[in-house]
């Protein structure tokens, strides 16, 4: 679990690029798709034992997702706006690695990897052939 603790605290996203491409391709209407762009995503890491939870939600909006599970097993979870995803995640090396199936999209595939350059948490985000690239920086 030492590699875990590298991503402990709270993260803003401060960059983003591809997301217009990769907002097309999973079908977020234009309303959606333009508060997306806008927001800023903000994430919180807390490990106890075995356990990882994670919250996840946007700067200065109401509302956010909590989620709580273990490396290498199954949980359920939700997208940002609710769309409900079966996910797992491990630890790679010093990279987190997430697979999220979203259950209404047919089954689509969500693949996140995370690391850490610098004092940088460095987010790839990859679905349906398309790639996402953000940064977030430490926010406590």
């Amino acid at each position: 679990m030492a590699g875990l603790q590298q991503f402990v605290g709270s993260w803003q996203e401060t960059e983003k690029e591809g997301f217009e491409e990769m907002a097309t391709a999973l079908g977020l209407a234009a309303d959606k798709k333009q508060m997306y762009h806008d927001a800023r995503t903000a994430i919180s890491y807390a490990v106890s034992g075995d356990t990882v939870t994670i919250n996840v939600g946007l700067v200065g909006a109401p509302g956010g997702r909590e989620f709580t599970f273990k490396l290498g097993e199954h949980y359920d979870s939700a997208d940002l706006d609710g769309s409900p995803m079966k996910s797992l995640v491990n630890l790679e090396g010093d990279k987190l690695v997430e697979k999220h199936t979203n259950q209404n999209l047919h089954g689509a595939e969500m693949n996140i990897t995370r690391w850490i350059e610098g004092d940088k948490m460095m987010v790839q985000t990859t679905c349906n052939g398309l790639s996402m690239m953000s940064k977030y920086s430490k926010a406590d």
